[in-house]
This record gives C-alpha cells, sequence and structure tokens, in this order.
C-alpha cells in the first residue's frame, strides 16, 4: 500500500507540473480513504464516479472524453491522458483522480473517483447605478471583459480599475463601483452587475494657461465653452465636467488660435487638479502658438469678361490644402495639396497644368507656402472611345470609368485628369483578368482634335488576348453529400473563366458553407495548374470538427418575456453550430425594437467539445422616449379672413406647428408598443394613439394595430373638420415585395357650419355631422431598389373600402385608390420616373351626396404642381371654393438628373389630372367650357403642368424644391364679400344677386412647391 501512495503521489505531481503550465490545477487535500492509482494498475474499472456528481459536460461527452470505460483495465498512462483531456475541454481549473477498491466488484474491481473544480464562465456583464455620460455601454466596453470566456478575479479588480478611470474622466471622482458576481453551476456561469454610485459630477474651474499666445486669458477661457454666461459676465464652474466637453473645450482654444492661420498652434492638457472640498476640477492648459502660416497661389488666373478671374478662392484653397483640415505642416501634407489642386485644375478644363510649391520664412514667426501653377491652355473632353473590345460591350466598360466627356447638366468642360485616365486603365484591366484575359493590355490616351485642339478624345485601345478557361476542378476533402452544392456556389467551373477573384471568391464561399454548418475550424486551399488548353484547379478543403449546439443561454432580459426572445432565436440544442444563424437570430432580436445592444458568444470558445453553449445577452432599451420637434409650412394656405371669401384658391401663406409624442415600448414585456403622438399648427391639431403589436401571435410577418385619432384640420380652405377615429389593423407581409393590410375603420366627422364658404342651400345638406364605419383592405408590391431614392423597379398599391350601415355608417359608399409607379434608369445617373394614380368613390345609399370630408381633395407637391394644395376639381359655384371629387385621375412624369456634384441634382417634370366630379366625367380634353344651362364653369377636364425642379440630397431623403406652370388652369366665378352678405343671398337669386362682390378669377399659371422627398 505504501508503494500505491508513493506512485499516486507521483501522479499528484504530474499534475502539478500541467498546473504550472496553466493546463491544469491542484487539489488542495483529498479524502483520507482514497490513494493514488497507481495501487491499481492493472485491475479491471468497476465504476468511475465524479466529485461533485454535477458536471457540466453532459454524461456522453464525458463518456466520449475519457480514454477508459468501465471494464478496462486501468492504466496509469490513460490516466494521465485523462487528465489532460479534461483541462482541454476547459471546463476544469483542476482535476484529480483517485482510486479505491470495490468490495462489491467481484473479482476485486476498482472504483475511480474524478475530482474536479469547475471553471466558470461570463454569461452576462451589466452595470446598474450609472449617469450618463458614461452610459453603460460604454462602461462594459471599459470593462474589457469578453462574454463566454472563463471568469477570474483577478480580471474583475482589473475591470473596476478600468471602470473608475472611465468615471473619473466623466467628473466622478468620489464614484464607487461594487461587483456583484452570481454562480449557475448548472451551465457553469458567472454574471457580474458592477454597482455604480457615482457620487456628484464635478464642475470646473477656470483653467491655468501656460506658454506663450496672443490672444487674453478671458478670451480664452470663453472659447473652452466650459462656463456659461449671464448676460456678457462668465459663470465659473457651472458646467459639470464630461470626457466629451473637456476635448471639445480644448479643441475649441485651438480652433480659436488656429483662426489667426496659426496652424501649428498646440494645446496640451497637462492635468486635471481636483479640489475634494468644493468638487471642482481645474484643467491646466499649456499652448504653443506656432508660426503664422500663409498659402498663396500663384499663376491660377484667367481671363475673364472685363478682368482676370482668380480660378482658387480662398475657401477652395482651404479645402484643397490638407494641412487646414490636419491642423500641421509637412512635407507629405504639403505634396497631397500640390496633387489635389492639380486634379482641380484638371476637372476644370486645364489637363495640362501643373503644380510645384516652395517653404520660406519671410519674417520672424511667420511661415509662407506657395504653389507656383503652369495653367496651359484650357481643354474641354468631348468624347470616351473605346476600342479592340469584344468580349465586353461598351456601356459595361463605361460603367467603370470615371472619367467623364462633357455636358452641359454636369460637366461643363469634361471629368478627366492624368490620374483618372490611369485609374480607369486599372479599372478595365482588372474586369478583364477577373475574367480570364491574364495577358490583357489596355492603354488609354487623350488626343487633340484635329481641327480645334482645344478639344480632346479619351481613345482606349484593348488588346483582349486569349481567354484562359478553367480545364479541370477538383474538389478533395469534401463529403460526396457536399460536393453537389459546394459546385453549385463555385464561380469557377469547367468552361468558365478563370481568375483570381473567382479563387477568392470561391474560398469565401467554401468557408462560409461550412462555417455555417458547425466547422468553425474549416480551411481552404488552392492550387492551379496552367496548361495549354486552360488552367487544372484543385480545391482542398480541410473541415476539422464538427460543432454543435448544446444549449442556448438568454441572459440580460427584465422585463421581456423569454418565449418572446428564445422564439426568435433560429438556433437549436443539438443543431449545428452555424455563425449565420446565430448572426440573423442577433438581426432578429433586433428587429423587435425593444433591445438596444444583442450581444453573442459561445461559452467556452477555446475548449476542446463537441458540443458548446451560445449565450445571448440582451439589454432592453428603455422603456420611455419623447420627442418634440418645431416647424413650419409655406404654402397657398393662406387667404381672407375666417368671415371673408377672398382669396379662393388660396394665397401664400406661413403656419407654425410644433409636434411632441411619447412612446412606451415593451409593454407588458411582450413587445408591444404604445405611442401617442400630437400637432399642433395654425392648420391642424391633431392627436394619434396606437397599440402595436408586432409579430403578431409569433408570425414574424405579421402585425396588429389599434389606433384612436382625434384631427381638427383646416387643410382644406372650404371648411374646417372635426375628426374621432378608431381603427384595427391587421398587416401581414407575404413575400419580400407583397405586403398586405385588412382593417375596420369606424369614425364621426363634424363640420364647422360657421366655417363654410359654399352655397347658402347647400350648408344644411353638407353641414350634417357624418358617422362612418367601414371596411377595407390594401395591397402593396413593392420592387424598388430604393424607396427613398428610386433609380430602376417599379411599384404598385391598391386600396378598396366599404362602408356599410352593417358597420354603423350613415351613408354607403365603396371607395377605391390605385397607383403605379416605375422607374428606369436612362444613363448612368439620369433616372425616367412615372406614376399613375386612380381613385373612385361610388355611393350606395344612405345620404344623398358624398359627405365633403370623404371626397377626394388633391392637387399640390405629392400630386399635381399645377395646382395650390387641395385645390384641384370641382368649385362651389358662388364662393368658388373647393368642394372635392368622387373621382380622381393624374400622371406625372419626371426626368431626374445630376446637376452639380454628387448632391445636387434638377428635375424636368410634367403633371397632368384632376379632380372629377364623377367617374363618367373623367375627360381628357385640355379645355375648360362653360356649362350653358346654368352659365358655370366646368371642371372635369384635364389639366397639364410644366416646370423644373431641384433636388438636394440629406439623409432623410431629397429636399426639393419645384416650379411649375399650368396654361389651362380652371376659371371659377368666386365671391368676394363676407359670410354674412352670402347668407344674405335670396334662394334663387343666381350666381350673384350683387355684381360688385362678384368677379372672375382662377388659379394662378405659376405654383411654388417647397417639401421633402420625391414626388413619389
Amino acid at each position: 500500500m505504501r508503494l500505491g501512495t508513493i506512485l499516486g503521489l507521483l501522479v499528484g505531481c504530474y499534475a502539478a507540473v500541467f498546473a504550472q503550465q496553466g493546463e491544469v490545477g491542484s487539489i488542495e487535500s483529498l479524502p483520507k480513504s482514497t490513494s493514488g492509482p497507481a495501487a491499481y494498475a492493472g485491475k479491471l474499472i468497476s465504476r468511475i464516479d465524479y466529485i461533485p456528481a454535477l458536471q457540466p459536460l453532459p454524461a456522453t461527452e464525458l463518456a466520449a472524453v475519457l480514454p477508459f470505460k468501465v471494464g478496462d483495465a486501468l492504466d496509469l498512462n490513460k490516466v494521465r491522458e485523462a487528465i489532460r483531456l479534461l483541462h482541454a475541454t476547459g471546463w476544469y481549473g483542476d482535476v484529480a483522480i483517485e482510486a479505491s477498491a470495490d468490495a462489491n466488484a467481484p473479482g476485486g474491481g476498482v472504483v475511480l473517483r474524478i475530482v474536479t473544480e469547475v471553471n466558470y464562465f461570463l454569461s452576462s456583464i451589466r452595470v446598474d447605478g450609472e449617469r450618463e455620460p458614461p452610459n453603460e455601454n460604454q462602461l462594459v466596453t471599459a470593462s474589457q471583459l469578453e462574454l463566454g470566456t472563463v471568469y477570474h478575479p483577478e480580471a474583475i479588480d482589473d475591470a473596476i480599475k478600468r471602470l473608475t478611470q472611465r468615471l473619473t474622466a466623466n467628473g466622478f471622482y468620489q464614484a464607487k463601483v461594487a461587483p456583484k458576481i452570481t454562480f449557475e453551476r448548472a451551465m457553469g456561469e458567472a454574471g457580474i452587475v458592477f454597482d455604480v454610485n457615482t457620487g456628484e459630477r464635478a464642475r470646473f474651474k477656470d483653467p491655468e494657461f501656460t506658454g506663450e499666445f496672443p490672444q487674453s486669458t478671458a478670451s480664452l477661457i470663453r472659447a473652452t465653452g466650459w462656463h456659461r454666461a449671464i448676460g456678457p459676465l462668465p459663470w465659473p464652474g457651472l458646467r459639470p465636467l464630461t470626457e466629451s466637453r473637456l476635448q471639445s473645450g480644448i479643441e475649441n482654444v485651438r480652433r480659436k488660435l488656429q483662426g489667426d492661420d496659426r496652424l501649428q498652434a498646440e494645446v496640451t492638457l497637462d492635468r486635471l487638479e481636483y479640489d475634494a472640498l468644493t468638487d471642482r476640477v481645474t484643467p491646466y492648459l499649456t499652448i504653443t502658438s506656432g508660426p503664422i502660416i500663409e498659402v498663396r497661389v500663384n499663376g491660377a488666373t484667367a481671363a475673364g469678361f472685363l478682368h482676370t478671374k482668380e480660378l482658387i478662392s480662398r475657401d477652395k484653397l482651404r479645402e484643397l490644402v490638407p494641412i487646414y483640415q490636419e491642423r500641421s505642416v509637412d512635407r507629405s501634407l504639403l505634396l497631397e495639396g500640390e496633387r489635389n489642386i492639380a486634379a482641380y485644375l484638371q476637372s476644370e478644363g486645364y489637363f495640362d497644368s501643373s503644380v510645384s510649391f516652395s517653404q520660406s520664412e519671410p519674417g520672424s514667426g511667420q511661415f509662407l507656402v506657395e504653389y507656383d501653377v503652369v495653367l496651359g491652355e484650357r481643354h474641354k473632353l468631348v468624347a470616351v472611345e473605346i476600342t479592340g473590345n469584344q468580349y465586353f460591350d461598351f456601356a459595361t466598360l463605361r460603367d467603370r470609368m470615371t472619367i467623364q466627356a462633357a455636358s452641359w447638366l454636369r460637366w461643363r468642360y469634361g471629368r478627366y485628369s492624368p490620374a483618372m485616365r490611369v485609374r480607369d486603365e486599372n479599372s478595365i484591366r482588372n474586369l478583364y483578368l477577373a475574367n480570364g484575359f491574364e495577358k490583357v493590355k489596355v492603354v488609354a490616351e487623350a488626343m487633340e482634335g484635329t481641327l480645334d485642339h482645344t478639344e480632346i478624345t479619351v481613345m482606349v485601345r484593348i488588346e483582349e488576348g486569349p481567354q484562359i478557361l478553367v480545364k479541370t476542378l477538383t474538389l478533395e476533402g469534401v463529403v460526396p453529400e457536399d460536393e453537389t452544392y459546394i459546385r453549385s456556389i463555385l464561380q469557377s467551373a469547367v468552361g468558365q473563366p478563370y481568375g483570381t477573384a473567382n479563387v477568392a471568391a470561391d474560398r469565401d464561399a467554401v468557408l462560409a458553407y461550412y462555417y455555417n454548418n458547425g466547422y468553425s475550424d474549416a480551411s481552404f486551399d488552392d492550387e492551379e495548374q496552367v496548361a495549354p488548353d486552360g488552367v487544372n484547379l484543385r480545391y482542398t478543403v480541410k473541415t476539422g470538427t464538427r460543432q454543435f449546439v448544446r444549449n442556448v443561454l438568454v441572459r440580460g432580459l427584465v422585463v421581456t418575456d423569454p418565449m418572446l426572445v428564445s422564439s426568435r432565436i433560429r438556433l437549436k440544442p443539438g443543431g449545428v453550430m452555424s455563425q449565420s444563424l446565430i448572426a440573423e437570430s442577433q438581426q432578429k432580436l433586433y428587429d423587435l425594437g425593444i433591445l438596444t445592444r444583442v450581444q453573442t458568444a459561445v461559452q467556452n470558445p477555446d475548449g476542446m467539445e463537441a458540443s458548446k453553449n451560445v449565450i445571448f445577452f440582451a439589454q432592453e432599451a428603455k422603456k420611455y422616449s419623447f420627442n418634440f420637434a418645431p416647424g413650419a409650412e409655406i404654402a397657398r394656405i393662406g387667404g381672407g379672413s375666417a368671415n371673408s371669401l377672398d382669396g379662393a384658391a388660396g394665397a401664400t401663406g406661413f403656419s407654425p406647428r410644433v409636434s411632441l409624442g411619447v412612446t412606451r415600448i415593451n409593454f407588458m414585456g411582450l413587445g408591444h408598443t404604445i405611442s401617442l403622438q400630437t400637432l399642433a399648427s395654425t392648420q391642424q391639431r391633431r392627436a394619434l394613439a396606437t397599440y402595436l403589436a408586432p409579430q403578431f401571435k409569433g408570425r414574424e410577418n405579421l402585425a396588429l394595430t389599434f389606433s384612436a385619432l382625434f384631427n381638427d384640420s383646416r387643410d382644406v380652405r372650404t371648411f374646417d373638420a372635426r375628426r374621432w377615429e378608431t381603427s384595427v389593423q391587421l398587416a401581414e407581409r407575404f413575400t419580400r415585395s407583397y405586403t398586405g393590410q385588412l382593417r375596420f375603420t369606424f369614425r364621426r366627422v363634424t363640420l364647422d357650419p360657421n366655417s363654410l364658404k359654399i352655397s347658402p342651400e347647400l350648408i344644411p345638406l353638407l353641414a350634417r355631422p357624418v358617422r362612418v364605419g367601414s371596411v377595407g383592405a390594401s395591397l402593396f408590391r413593392e420592387r424598388r431598389d430604393d424607396p427613398v431614392e428610386s433609380h430602376s423597379g417599379n411599384y404598385n398599391s391598391i386600396d378598396i373600402a366599404g362602408a356599410s350601415k352593417a358597420f354603423g355608417s350613415q351613408t354607403s359608399f365603396t371607395r377605391v385608390l390605385m397607383r403605379n409607379s416605375t422607374y428606369y434608369k436612362v444613363r448612368k445617373d439620369v433616372v425616367l420616373a412615372r406614376s399613375l394614380q386612380f381613385g373612385y368613390i361610388q355611393r350606395l345609399g344612405g345620404q344623398p351626396e358624398i359627405p365633403l370630408a370623404e371626397r377626394f381633395f388633391s392637387g399640390g407637391a405629392s400630386s399635381h404642381r399645377g395646382f395650390p394644395d387641395n385645390q384641384a376639381g370641382p368649385r362651389d359655384p358662388i364662393t368658388g371654393f373647393p368642394l372635392g371629387g368622387s373621382a380622381l385621375l393624374f400622371h406625372s412624369t419626371e426626368l431626374r438628373f445630376p446637376l452639380i456634384g454628387d448632391n445636387l441634382g434638377g428635375v424636368l417634370f410634367h403633371d397632368m389630372g384632376n379632380v372629377y366630379s364623377d367617374i363618367r366625367n373623367i375627360s381628357f380634353r385640355v379645355n375648360q367650357r362653360s356649362v350653358a344651362t346654368t352659365g358655370t364653369e366646368d371642371f372635369n377636364y384635364m389639366v397639364h403642368a410644366v416646370g423644373f425642379g431641384i433636388r438636394y440630397k440629406t439623409p432623410i431623403g431629397p429636399v426639393r424644391v419645384d416650379l411649375a406652370y399650368a396654361p389651362n388652369t380652371p376659371k371659377f366665378f368666386g365671391f368676394s364679400g363676407t359670410r354674412d352678405q352670402l347668407l344674405a343671398v335670396p334662394p334663387g337669386a343666381g350666381l350673384c344677386s350683387n355684381p360688385a362682390l362678384c368677379s372672375d378669377q382662377r388659379i394662378s399659371r405659376f405654383q411654388f412647391h417647397f417639401s421633402l422627398g420625391q414626388t413619389f
């Protein structure tokens, strides 16, 4: 037994050696009733026990790891191998194997006890109690802890130091950070919450400056922005210290110094001195002013109509020479400025221009940089020609070139420079190389015209040479059941062009396939053998060990229903470890709109396991958000006073407005959203409450919405309407292109009788309150390349609704509204767009007329630009105000093209159509005619408008300005008196009983529109 004990100690020493190397740990104490395995070498193993009994690895995986099993003879070498393999799994910080005799086993068996100390892995990292800045995400990042990695106490101590440093940098000098760590043995998880007590944020004191600087200390203090002001006087210490405010203040001082052309001025933060008694921080700054730097351009002048013209303005010079952006002067920046100036002059037609620079010091504290320009003659690039191309057509090659011939639309002298010519040569050459033309030659030359040497043509000559094709393609290391699919995703195939770019794409495709099927260690090698009749390709794949998902761990949820999250995760226990499924699951969780951060990690990433746990750590967004937006509208929304009937066609008016909204997301943890959005202006008061249940019933493409609306509007000048409305809508996205909606709407609309500007005998009929209940459906097909800025594709929609007494409606009608839009790319940057709208309302019963608020009112920036807003269609025979109609037909055509640079574009447009009194009265005639029996004007005709617009690109869509001219705008008879005078008109008195109050009017032929977004 003594010999067995000694051998057991040797095994322990063996384990201790590995522990020093970071491979195994050590056990501080072992049960006294056991001894080393060496005492039982050769005996049969009757039982294998684990201490503790609950192990992080499943029993099947543990059995697969061990090199022995029950019934095997005990082998010391296998015992040592078992310790190594168990540690290699990554789950164990310490492993020891004990042995004892099994008295119950026939023949004297041996019981092995595997004593383990389990590692824990980080499954959640959170921060509580923070006060922005820094926010929770910034603090978690600062901790430098990673999900899925092994928990080490010393790593937590280092994380606390880093968090404290980040908090101190943001003014929290008295911050305390206390970690709370929870352990979950079943899954080997360690969850960490850093409880932060920030204390009060320190505030600035006046900074201390050292060095030489021309400005006064007071002006530099004001420049920092660290002190708010009461009138002209600063209030020291008012602003709290934050990291970003500190850096911006230093940058503000630097900019102030550099504003006097001291581009090399430097401002350095030496230290921050904190006074704990006053909780104030004094920044100590050192200033180096540097010399005054002047940059001149000599020779960049051209003869103008009356005087010479500087080709490079001061502002343009600051844009071209990067020393102004980098705020430093060195030779590399000056050389870059030389190249930029030359490229700019070449883009202006001076293709032969050259630029050189020199440096000098004309005086103490002065530095002069002079760019000397030799302009040469101004040229115009009139054409770009390509010869020798057989495999690719002209359009394909031109799309890859940046050189542009002169055009009145965009480039007056063309877009050309020698550097651009070289880039285009390389671009065309790379295209040929990617398609098997290994010996292709591409040469571009600028040739002067024979008649006018100022006109040049760029001639691109191509010698394609022989095309090299793939002769054979051999796959090695790919199992037969995968080979068919692998070959289908390869760009290289027998008989196809050979190119290194294709081989690189094949490598990415093959590795992506295996990574997404659990082979995280897959590798790819390629070998090419060039033959006279092609290339023999050999792809060798080494898949490595396939990994599977053991469990999916969702952590970090506080309010959200765990089932809501787990149902969006595509990974399933027992499935393969697919990187694409992990990314897709992460995206689906973000699509819920209730999570600000979703981190994914593989638990124990370096461990040798057949299956691994995957962690999804989700951070919930704040429940409430608010929005506030002031604004204004300028359009033909003005006119006379409320009691005046002047300006039936509207006049230019100004309407300030403000919107305010509040949103509550993740209601009851279900991912639902409640919102209230309000708007108030001189034209409208609006409040909309919605309840949105996205991904309804667990279906990702199904959404249920309840809404309630109050709207008090004056956007139609004929009347003021007040609407109360509720609706429920079910929307589903059937495919990527098709979306459908089904809804029920119930509303009550009242018109203010005192606001109606119509014939007195119509007021009792049309001023009635109306209750409408309807069922509607919509279908949308979206096939545009970009819904905001479309260049190709089409968009179609149809909306059908029916109001009936069965739905609680006082009137019955059907309503159809259809739209079709198409987009064609004429050239690279020129788009022809067209749109057709058709609508129809059919009265079925109830009230004798379609209520005013249910009729079509249209015209304006988004439908027909020949009309002011909501001014198209029939008009009242006495007052001339619009009455709306039961049918509409509009068609618009736009030619969209670039104007200046990449952000400013132009539009030529033609709009035609109108709102009609009835579908039977839709007419394509262009002349308005009078009705002989009544003496009134007929408005059922086609109004045309042509115009020009400007589009300026912004991140939220183009800002557009449109000027339209409509030669056949409608004429109408208008009443210019007061409403009281209108009511005094006797019934049946004709169009006007008092000619002094009546006049012939018409909608102005010129209309101006300013709005955001494309017309369609």
